[in-house]
């Protein structure tokens, strides 16, 4: 379905534009919360003024993250993790965690932490530069120090504790990726054309009459 953003839902969207969503995604949220309408003749009349409008916002958004970017390259974060020996870390450093530390040193900013681009999991002890991409032609790097919290784990429980850890997230489901349009229950196993009353236990193949007894 084609919509003309009425507000700004990035990163889908500004305000002004016209993209081809989801069906659902338009009916059940962005036409209800007023962020979209449907493109018609009358509605497209409204898109240059609300581009403008746009334009001015995300210029105004783009000097402030470039001034964010800016102090971002002159910190120097540090990351302690649990180590074996050798340096190795138990797991890797991660988007998240990364995020947390700049929001610590960048007062009231928040760090979308998809924006960190880690190109090589760190799994070592270490300095390392980070790539973050924080708007629409405003990127910068963090400069990282790895450092060991000083309970250095021998490398066999090292091992074990970590093909723990890939188990457990292989089990659990860190990242959504179910259809949002699916309104179905994931806990309903049941099959939707059994009528049976799950409360009968009578045995089905008893055919003997109950008054002879």
């Amino acid at each position: 379905m084609k919509v003309l953003f009425l507000k700004d839902n990035l990163p889908t969207a500004m305000a002004g534009e016209i993209k081809e969503v989801k069906p659902g995604f338009a009916r059940n949220y962005l036409i209800p919360q007023g962020i979209a309408e449907r493109a018609n003749r009358s509605s497209i009349v409204r898109v240059e003024k609300l581009r403008k409008q746009a334009e001015l916002r995300r210029a105004d958004m783009k000097t402030k993250w470039q001034s964010v970017a800016e102090k971002i390259s002159e910190l120097n974060l540090e990351i302690v993790a649990q180590t074996g020996p050798t340096g190795k870390l138990f797991g890797s450093v991660t988007n998240s965690q990364i995020a947390a530390s700049l929001e610590s040193d960048l007062e009231g900013v928040v760090i979308d932490r998809r924006s960190i681009r880690i190109n090589e999991p760190i799994k070592m002890i270490g300095k390392y530069q980070v790539p973050i991409k924080l708007f629409e032609g405003v990127e910068t790097e963090v400069k990282i120090l790895v450092k060991s919290d000083g309970n250095v784990m021998t490398e066999e429980l090292l091992e074990i504790t970590e093909g723990k850890a890939e188990v457990n997230s292989e089990d659990g489901d860190p990242e959504d990726t179910s259809d949002p349009e699916d309104t179905s229950d994931p806990e309903d196993t049941s099959d939707p054309e059994d009528t049976s009353d799950p409360e009968d236990t009578s045995d089905p193949e008893d055919t003997s009459d109950p008054e002879k007894n």
